[in-house]
């Protein structure tokens, strides 16, 4: 329970940081996408199902908060976080690296299926202007950001799974152990 509180109030944070400061801080117009990057961490932490929850809820809190079409960010959340917690569930997750390239390859993965899923339902043909004004900025300002995201997400992970370690033992009976 008290995971899903945590998780619930980095999603709240981050939606406040995301309205209020970044926009004053785009860079060629576009901001970076830190649930992304949320989403990508979480997968890589603690594997597809409960990364894809975890995406699912993230993208839905995400479309209630402004998407254009509800349903849409939280199908890609589920997506992503399904992709990105099956293959890396027995990763080291001390590695650094691995939730930058990942990131990198998701976000131009999430941002293509956005531009199908908005922008060519909307008439918008022009794919190249799309990948050189959001597609390739957007996945360069969420890379750089996601080396310290991941960091967060990895510490609490670690607090929030020694605390749920300790919560079971309180609870292990000492006849149990023969």
């Amino acid at each position: 329970m008290l995971r899903i509180f945590v998780l619930f109030v980095l999603v709240l944070i981050n939606f406040v940081v995301q309205s209020s400061i970044f926009p004053h801080l785009s860079i060629l117009g576009v901001t970076p996408d830190i649930v992304l990057i949320f989403i990508v961490s979480y997968g890589i932490l603690r594997g597809d199902i409960e990364g894809a929850i975890f995406g699912l809820f993230a993208g839905f809190f995400h479309d209630m908060m402004g998407g254009e079409f509800i349903g849409i960010f939280a199908l890609l959340g589920f997506l992503v976080g399904y992709i990105c917690g099956k293959p890396f569930k027995d990763f080291f997750k001390d590695n650094y690296f691995l939730p930058f390239a990942v990131v990198v390859i998701m976000s131009v993965f999430y941002q293509f299926l956005l531009y199908v899923t908005t922008m060519l339902f909307a008439g918008q043909f022009d794919f190249w202007l799309y990948v050189r004004t959001i597609i390739i900025p957007k996945t360069i300002y969420t890379a750089s950001l996601s080396i310290p995201v991941y960091s967060i997400m990895h510490f609490v992970n670690a607090k929030l799974e020694k605390y749920e370690r300790d919560y079971r033992n309180v609870f292990k009976d000492k006849d149990d152990s023969i």
